[in-house]
């Protein structure tokens, strides 16, 4: 691409350095899925919380993709009547429906991260692959967490935090908490038999972090 068509103004190189619509932790998934695709062909069934983001859209022209939203009104599943509405905390496919599961920037905004990965581990085929990205907490053994949901009510922690939304860009996203090294037990303990963290890092592809020089890629195997 030439370089006057990429997005060099944000300081924060994760989210910035932006080519074709996707920036640079977005490209560092992009290489972990295209060693899944030499592995695994093409065919291979994909599952993402993610239907109208940039990446979905270009990954589904190069796999089986099935993707949704989290719409949980009514009204919110009338006003996108052709997306698909999923609580990530309570999947609706069958056990072993996909060879893969991504998840980009959506652990930090569930109020159990246990409980997505154990829905994460139920609908993979034995040896699928959840992988993906969320701002990790690295310095910390403990993930940060920033609110609660006790008796359907939401907690505050902190002061709430808020990341962008593209089917609520008003309000955003709640920040439930920031996944530190501990996430990687967390998996374990939902079923996964091989769990890493992997620090991509490409001058050629451009991936570079904000405050490493990477991009932190959560990778689980099942």
């Amino acid at each position: 691409m030439p370089p006057q068509k990429i997005d060099t103004t944000s300081v924060n190189y994760r989210e910035g350095l932006v080519a074709g619509e996707l920036n640079s932790r977005l490209r560092g998934v992009c290489l972990v899925l295209a060693d899944e695709i030499l592995a695994r062909g093409p065919g291979m069934r994909v599952y993402a919380p993610e239907w109208v983001s940039s990446f979905a859209s270009k990954i589904r022209n190069v796999v089986d993709y099935h993707g949704s939203e989290y719409l949980p009104t009514p009204a919110d599943q009338a006003t996108y009547s052709d997306i698909r509405h999923e609580d990530v905390m309570a999947l609706s496919f069958e056990d072993e429906s996909f060879d893969a599961y991504i998840t980009n920037e959506v652990l930090e905004h569930v109020p159990s991260v246990e409980a997505t990965l154990r829905e994460a581990h139920r609908i993979l085929k034995p040896g699928g692959v959840l992988f993906g990205t969320f701002p990790m907490a690295y310095v910390s053994e403990t993930s940060l967490v920033k609110a609660e949901l006790r008796d359907g009510e939401i907690v505050h922690l902190t002061e709430p935090e808020y990341h962008g939304n593209p089917i609520d860009p008003a309000s955003g996203s709640l920040v439930f908490s920031i996944p530190g090294w501990d996430i990687v037990e967390q998996a374990r303990s939902a079923g996964f038999a091989d769990v890493n963290i992997r620090l991509i890092s490409s001058r050629r592809q451009a991936i570079l972090g904000a405050e490493i020089a990477g991009a932190l890629v959560f990778v689980a195997k099942r």
